[in-house]
């Protein structure tokens, strides 16, 4: 999809641009005028908002990421949505595309972005991560050596950019254009690849697009990690990623990420596309699709070793519930559902219940 133009009215609060230098300028002129308090201006429109994160140990504490309009953290008292990157300038516009977002469940204070809104000529700079010890009041840099694509094919998917839930020193990211997956032990200040990993998720819409947008490899798409295999403090062993391919899509570590093969089991035919995962306590479940942007209509989970379909209203109401939290994402009893490329965003109050 070309850069969007368009806002689901359940997240309108969400795109905010500052009010400009020049209108300022024209009233600060009048020196006899009072001072005025400026804020931020909500005009409705301007893009998708892709994704929605939860901290997995604070209710309450959501943070959203937008393709080409910033981040944004949940205010419960308040009810609206603050902006976390009105900071950046004109001259690092792509940074406020938001490819991931992350938030720590070991330290809530603790907050990760990572930023560029396109991996094309459409964009001349490389990728960030964004870090915060502050939830986002305040932020350091740390610059990648590739570009990241907030507003490219595949933003829907997801999260790239993931910590891990026992020694939240260690954070793995997903890269496009080929790059791979990456890995940092220091907070992400420093990042390496993980050479060990073997695929880096080739798909691309359209690879005849000449402008690059289209043709760009989507790359690796979303990890999670299964936070059983580890201790606090101690690196998590059991590690799922997904990546952009048709056909063997989802790579498992059982070494914290000193070796990889190919999920056994996977939904290989017909060939799908993992959009999204997560791992709870009695199940790991993915969200498969045959395309990029296609809705999905099954969940597959592994119980044990086996991986098999999980169709929701087969299972019993225990497992519906486990399968509806995971996907959906719950938090102190919010949880919404991400539809890949959709305009509907639901809220479950009862730990998502199927009908």
């Amino acid at each position: 999809m070309r850069p969007s133009a368009g806002i689901a009215w359940f997240l309108r609060p969400l795109l905010i641009f500052s009010l400009t230098g020049a209108c300022i300028g024209a009233t600060a002129s009048h020196s006899n005028e009072p001072n005025y308090h400026w804020r931020n201006v909500e005009i409705v429109g301007g893009g998708h908002v892709p994704g929605v994160v939860f901290n997995q140990t604070e209710p309450g504490l959501a943070y959203a990421r937008t393709d080409i309009g910033g981040a944004y953290r949940w205010q419960p008292r308040s009810k609206t949505w603050q902006p976390l990157l009105d900071w950046v300038g004109a001259d690092e516009w792509g940074l406020t595309g938001v490819d991931s977002i992350a938030t720590d469940p070991v330290d809530p204070n603790r907050v990760y972005v990572l930023a560029g809104t396109y991996t094309n000529s459409f964009d001349p700079n490389n990728g960030a991560i964004l870090r915060s010890k502050d939830r986002g009041d305040s932020w350091e840099r740390t610059p990648l050596p590739f570009k990241s694509g907030g507003n490219m094919p595949g933003r829907n998917m997801g999260e790239r950019l993931v910590i891990d839930p026992n020694d939240n020193r260690i954070l793995l990211l997903g890269t496009r254009s080929g790059n791979g997956l990456w890995m940092s032990t220091d907070y992400a200040q420093s990042w390496k690849r993980v050479t060990a990993f073997p695929a880096v998720g080739s798909y691309a819409p359209d690879p005849s697009d000449p402008s690059g947008y289209s043709s760009d490899p989507i790359g690796v798409v979303w990890v999670t990690f299964d936070k059983r295999t580890g201790k606090p403090g101690q690196p998590t062993q059991t590690i799922y990623v997904g990546v952009a391919d048709l056909g063997t899509s989802v790579y498992r570590s059982t070494d914290g990420g000193k070796s990889w093969a190919a999920l056994p089991g996977q939904p290989t035919s017909p060939a799908f596309m993992p959009h999204m995962a997560c791992s709870l306590p009695t199940a790991f479940f993915i969200s498969p699709t045959t395309t990029m942007r296609d809705r999905t209509t099954v969940l597959w989970g592994i119980y044990g070793n086996t991986t098999r379909p999980a169709e929701r209203e087969r299972k019993s109401a225990r497992t519906r519930r486990a399968a509806a939290t995971c996907i959906l994402g719950t938090a102190g009893g919010l949880s919404m559902h991400k539809t890949p490329m959709s305009s509907w965003l639901l809220r479950s109050m009862n730990g998502g219940r199927m009908p």
